[in-house]
Order: structure tokens, then C-alpha cells, then sequence
């Protein structure tokens, strides 16, 4: 009696799972029709393959991503479990492509890329469309998909958005944040094979060296560029020592160190901004949008966070091969190109500065200067209204929003001030 024919299963691709339910294969649609739109294709497309062929290309799922520490017990659990939860909400509420898409990050790296993989591999090993109508158009799908490009450059945004996280976490004075990444493919506990986005978190410990300047000695902390999912290895940050002394050979480099001290009144000088973002903005001005000027005889650099406006500058030493920050001047000081203007146009001291509080940044949320012309002309003048807008446009989606923090009491109290100040000259002139 011959024996019965029976048919080859069709291999499956990595992470199939023919468990899940009609309302996840249903998701697995509706997110493809959404990667071909990607793609400028018509969704129609996938209208035409069989049921079978559906359950096959749609039965594909990613794992959530994670967040994990690169090495175990050297991340608190509780920055590893936000820094997830936070990740999670950006990828759910950020798009992928055109936002007219509706495809989130979350879908790409859950549902979309499993798609993707499925219908490559089923083309690329010639299961379940040959010699099928549905051929072609298999074909014309996978020409068109970019599966490796999302890969590396699909998820830019995602790492942007962890990298400010780990940056708000990191303290140069004592321990700094970074991540890598992997595509991590696994099999589950049900045999099936299955792939996710985790995240990497990377640990680099402060690096100190002790100085001595006017005869007082003090320890300085090194900055360092940590991992972020491109650059696998910590870097030490540094600048070209022709920016500051101009006949210095261009291939010379100097290390930058920072006292505590600048860390202390950068907090207080920076504070209508939270300690996480205060610990964000510091890196980000000397890794990202570093600058030096020359005031007199000094050199500053200036701590631009966007838009090449100044909210303050550094001031330093240099010794050797290393610069040392040691304080961070607000941008009204008498010692800043802005600020050396301002006091020349209202004859301000440094106590009326401190008096103020336009020492500190809050000043120019807080104050409404419609109501107080003689100063809102000074800070145009000397370019500081410029750095009171860009603050604006950093807190507030529209200009509307920006009287939200304006205090009348401290408007009156300013206002005060400067009538006084207006009377004098008067009386002065006369």
C-alpha cells in the first residue's frame, strides 16, 4: 500500500507565532498599511493576497522594547523602570515618516518591522508567492521596503529623545549616563523565535584632578561624552587650543575639567529649569554647541543651548593642556559682552544686579516689561532681549502662553526700582 503524500509545512519566519488572535492580526494590518503609505505605496495592495497568505505575513509580532543596564547592578532600578516608561510614552505619541501617516514608533518597532521582515523573508526564500497571482506584487512590496535603513536610521528620534534622558540623569560631578542598542533576537518560552529594540544603559564614573590656582587648590571634574547609541566608547571632551591662543598648531587639543563651584551657581543662575534638564543643558553646551569670545582681555565661552544666543558664559584658567572652569556668570553681568552694555545704559552695580534677581534667568519670565519701557529698551539694546525670546520659545508652544509665569508683585518691584532710577536722571538733567 503506497503511502500517503503528505505536504511540507512552508517554513516560518523569525518570531511567526500562529497564536495570536484575530484583533492582533487585525493591529498587524491596519500598522502595514501604514509602513506601505511609508513607502508612497497604495495600501490596496495587500487587498490582494489570499487569506492564507494574509495569516502568514500578518501572524509576525516584535516584543515591547526594553530598557536594561548594560552590566547588572550598575543602574539604579528605579532610572532604568522611568527611563522605560518615559521611552514607551515618547515611541506611543511620536510618529515615524509623515505625521499624516499615524504610524508611531512604537507600531514601527512592534508591528511594522515584523511585517517587514516576514514579507522579505518570504520572497527572498520563495515560500507562499510563487507561482501565485500575488507574485508581482510581493515583489513591487519588497523592492520598495528599506528594512535595513530603518534598522539604522528608523529609530534617530527615539535616541535622541533616550539620550536627553540619560544626560538628565548623569552628574559630572559624579556619575554619567549613556546607552547602546541592540535588535535582540531570542526565542520565547513557546519556542517561537522573536526579536526587540533594547536598550542599553552605559555607566562612566567621574574622573577628578586636582588644581591650584592663586595659591588655593581645588578639585576639578573631567567631562566626558558617554555612549549614545552611536558612539559605543565614553570620549573625553575637548577644544582646539588655537581657539583660544590663534598660533597654536590645529592639530592640539585641550581637556576641559569643571569646578563644583560652577555647577552650584549654574543651578542657581539657570533656575526656571528643573535639576534633570539643568543636568541635561550643562553637557549639552560643551559637547554640542561650544563657543569661545573674547570680552577685553578674557576669554568666556558662552553657554548657548539653542539657537547660537548666549542665556550666560563660562569663565576659566587654563594650566597645562587642561581648561578649568571655575564659574558660570549670568548674562547680565558687568563681566559678559551683553551685560557690560546693559550696566553702561542704566549704570547698574553688581548689587543692583543681585538685587533684582537679574542674576537669574526667572527674571526674564517672571518680569512684564510692556509695563516698564526704559528697561525693555536697555535689554534690547545690549542684545539680552534676544535671549529673553529664545526662552520663550523653549517654555511656551505660543506666545500667549508666555504671561503665564509673569508676577505681578515682582513686575511692581522692578518697576519701582527703574521709576526711581528714571527720576534721578530727570532731576539729574535738570
Amino acid at each position: 500500500m503506497a503511502k500517503k503524500k503528505r505536504n511540507k509545512p512552508s517554513p516560518r519566519a523569525p518570531g511567526l507565532s500562529l497564536k495570536l488572535s484575530q484583533q492582533q492580526l487585525d493591529r498587524n494590518y491596519v500598522v502595514a498599511k501604514k509602513i506601505l503609505r511609508h513607502f508612497d505605496l497604495e495600501p490596496e495592495l495587500l487587498d490582494v493576497f489570499t487569506k492564507k497568505q494574509k495569516q502568514r505575513l500578518f501572524s509576525i509580532t516584535y516584543d515591547l522594547p526594553s530598557v536594561k543596564a548594560e552590566i547588572e547592578n550598575t543602574v539604579p532600578r528605579q532610572y532604568m523602570k522611568t527611563i522605560q516608561a518615559d521611552m514607551f510614552k515618547y515611541m506611543k505619541s511620536k510618529f515615524f515618516g509623515k505625521p499624516e501617516n499615524q504610524l508611531t514608533y512604537m507600531e514601527l518597532a512592534v508591528h511594522g518591522l515584523a511585517f517587514i521582515s516576514s514579507l522579505s523573508y518570504y520572497v527572498r526564500e520563495g515560500v507562499i508567492f510563487d507561482d501565485t497571482p500575488q507574485e508581482a506584487t510581493a515583489k513591487m512590496i519588497f523592492d520598495k521596503l528599506d528594512e535595513f535603513e530603518i534598522y539604522d536610521n528608523g529609530f534617530y528620534s527615539v535616541f535622541t529623545y533616550i539620550r536627553f534622558l540619560t544626560k538628565s540623569y548623569s552628574k559630572i560631578n559624579f556619575r554619567l549616563y549613556g546607552f547602546n542598542y541592540i535588535w535582540d533576537v531570542y526565542t520565547k518560552s513557546d519556542g517561537y523565535p522573536t526579536k526587540k529594540l533594547k536598550i542599553l544603559l552605559t555607566v562612566h564614573d567621574c574622573e577628578s584632578k586636582f588644581f591650584i590656582q592663586n595659591n588655593i587648590g581645588r578639585k576639578a571634574f573631567r567631562l566626558i561624552v558617554t555612549a549614545d547609541g552611536i558612539e559605543s566608547e565614553p570620549s573625553p571632551v575637548t577644544i582646539k587650543r588655537n581657539q583660544i591662543f590663534p598660533n597654536a598648531a590645529e592639530s592640539e587639543m585641550l581637556n576641559l575639567y569643571m569646578q563644583s563651584h560652577v555647577l552650584q551657581r549654574f543651578k542657581e543662575r539657570m533656575d526656571l529649569f528643573e535639576p534633570v534638564m539643568q543636568n541635561f543643558l550643562i553637557q549639552y553646551v560643551f559637547t554640542k554647541n561650544m563657543d569661545v569670545i573674547t570680552i577685553g582681555k578674557q576669554n568666556l565661552l558662552a553657554c548657548m543651548i539653542i539657537e547660537d544666543i548666549p542665556v550666560g558664559y563660562f569663565s576659566f584658567f587654563i594650566q597645562g593642556n587642561d581648561i578649568v572652569i571655575n564659574t558660570f556668570l549670568p548674562i547680565a553681568s558687568d563681566n559678559t559682552p551683553e551685560g557690560r552694555k546693559l550696566h553702561s545704559l542704566l549704570s547698574l552695580g553688581k548689587e543692583d544686579l543681585i538685587f533684582l534677581g537679574m542674576d537669574k534667568i526667572s527674571f526674564y519670565a517672571k518680569v512684564d516689561f510692556e509695563q516698564i519701557p526704559m528697561l525693555k529698551q536697555a535689554l534690547i539694546d545690549s542684545n539680552i532681549w534676544q535671549t529673553k525670546q529664545m526662552l520663550e520659545k523653549m517654555l511656551y508652544r505660543d506666545a500667549g502662553e508666555s504671561k503665564l509665569l509673569i508676577d505681578p508683585n515682582k513686575t511692581m518691584f522692578v518697576k519701582t526700582f527703574f521709576d526711581k532710577v528714571e527720576l534721578h536722571r530727570d532731576v539729574t538733567e535738570l
